[in-house]
Order: C-alpha cells, then sequence, then structure tokens
C-alpha cells in the first residue's frame, strides 16, 4: 500500500471518529475509486465505510434521474394544455412520441391534474393506473 493512501485512509477515518461527515465526505469523494476498491475499504473503520456505500448510493441516483431538456419540458407543457383543453387526437399523437417520459416520476409532479386524470384512465401512467385500481377496489370493498 503506498504511504499516500494510508495517510488518505487515516485522514477519513479521524474526520468520522470526530463526527466531521462533511470532511469525510469531501475526502472519500475525491478519492472514491480506490477507497471502494477491497484492499482500502477494509482499512477504513463502520463509519467511513457506512458513507462510502451512501455516496455510492448518491451517484447512481443521481445518474439514473437525468435533468429534464428544455424539449421535454415543452412536451410536458403541451401535455397539460391538450389534458386541458381535453384534446385526445394531440395528446395522443405527443404521447406516441414521448409514452418514456410520462413514465419517469420526475415528470408526475409536473403534470397538472387534468393531465393525471385523463392519462391515468387512459393507461399510460402505469404505476399510477395500478395504484389507482387498489384504492378503488379497497373502497368498495371496505
Amino acid at each position: 500500500m503506498t504511504g499516500n493512501m494510508t495517510t488518505y485512509i487515516t485522514k477519513v477515518n479521524k474526520a468520522c471518529d470526530d463526527l466531521d461527515f462533511v470532511s469525510a465526505r469531501v475526502l472519500i469523494e475525491t478519492n472514491l475509486l480506490k477507497l471502494s476498491d477491497a484492499k482500502y475499504y477494509r482499512l477504513l473503520n463502520t463509519s467511513a465505510r457506512v458513507l462510502i456505500k451512501h455516496v455510492l448510493a448518491n451517484r447512481q441516483t443521481q445518474q439514473e434521474c437525468t435533468k429534464l431538456s428544455r424539449a421535454d419540458m415543452l412536451t410536458i407543457n403541451k401535455i397539460n394544455e391538450y389534458c386541458s383543453n381535453f384534446d385526445i387526437a394531440m395528446l395522443k399523437r405527443t404521447l406516441k412520441n414521448s409514452f418514456e417520459l410520462v413514465q419517469r416520476s420526475d415528470v408526475m409532479p409536473l403534470l397538472n391534474n387534468d393531465a393525471k386524470i385523463i392519462l391515468d384512465n387512459m393507461g399510460a401512467l402505469l404505476g399510477a393506473h395500478q395504484v389507482h385500481n387498489k384504492n378503488t377496489y379497497q373502497t368498495r370493498s371496505g
């Protein structure tokens, strides 16, 4: 093991022991690849290991959740407009090209109530449609 990594691991462990997780996270993020390697990972204390797992999990969720482009935002606005005006023909044309966009979890808060109801009843919101049917069944039987 290089002397540099030994110093680095010592600093991370000390920062975690002192409950200085901000400094520890900065140290971990700057050298994440080496610290997540098994031979260095086992030298970290428990708090540092948990922090590395947290940093890796955050990184994966950030990669999965890409930002919406301007074109995506315009499409969402058009979907809201078509649903408010009850223009189903244009809505279907728009959904044909952007069905995956409507399925994203970060798009749901951007849809207005009309769009949520219409898309749910059309079956375009796959997860929301299943939840809606489940709740309807529970209220009828309950």
